[in-house]
């Protein structure tokens, strides 16, 4: 299926656009919007956002103050986050991640990523608050990510992952039209510098305190 997904002119065609943006200055490739007259903007992360020590300290300290909701918890440092920026972001074909910025200050990033290029889908991604304050935002950039995506990237559809517990997230995900398709039961296993939450084995009998949920966009379901 990957040969299929990587040789197809469509994805080719995409593949083609995300490595072309990230390889601009950080900053050239911004989407602006406004939410209750205030003007804010995306901005993504480029190659030569790896050098800059500000946003991988934002990064580090956001991934700090959210990681009960990531998969992964582990000592967070800045080597780690330039790290991953690099392998894990800017390196990554099918990934794109965008940090919003209001009045010069950024408060947050949402992101794409796991890219169908065959069915011209894609993963929400990293939706993290790291500054309190603009209440709908959030929201807000997601949507206007989303429809980046489809005028840009032409894509046709959108699908995330969160999890059972995180009812806020849950919440905004339905207001912005996904409904769940399923729930994938987790354990927490620890590591040797952290823990990470693993699907559940078919054998495991205790208690199941968080699932995956899985959900998928339809325009249907959106709040307008």
């Amino acid at each position: 299926m990957k040969d299929a997904v990587d040789s197809s002119p469509s994805g080719q065609k995409i593949r083609a656009t995300i490595a072309r943006l990230k390889n601009r200055s950080f900053g050239v490739v911004s989407i602006t919007g406004i939410i209750c007259r205030t003007k804010y903007d995306l901005s993504l992360l480029t190659r030569d956002s790896i050098t800059d020590d500000h946003i991988i300290d934002l990064l580090s300290r956001w991934r700090k103050m959210h990681e009960r909701w990531f998969p992964s918890q582990f000592p967070v440092t800045s080597a780690r986050t330039k790290i991953w920026l690099t392998k894990q972001v800017i390196e990554m074909p099918d990934r794109l991640l965008f940090m919003i910025r209001v009045h010069d200050t950024y408060i947050g990033h949402v992101g794409l990523y796991r890219f169908d290029f065959v069915h011209k889908t894609c993963e929400i991604d990293n939706i993290v608050r790291g500054r309190k304050g603009y209440p709908g935002i959030m929201q807000n950039a997601i949507k206007l990510m989303m429809e980046w995506g489809r005028s840009s990237l032409d894509l046709k559809g959108y699908s995330l992952q969160t999890t059972s517990d995180n009812m806020r997230a849950l919440a905004l995900y339905e207001t912005l039209g996904f409904r769940e398709t399923k729930r994938v039961p987790l354990v927490y296993e620890k590591t040797k510098d952290g823990g990470v939450w693993a699907p559940a084995q078919i054998s495991h009998k205790g208690p199941i305190k968080r699932y995956d949920v899985f959900m998928r966009w339809d325009r249907a379901y959106e709040t307008k």
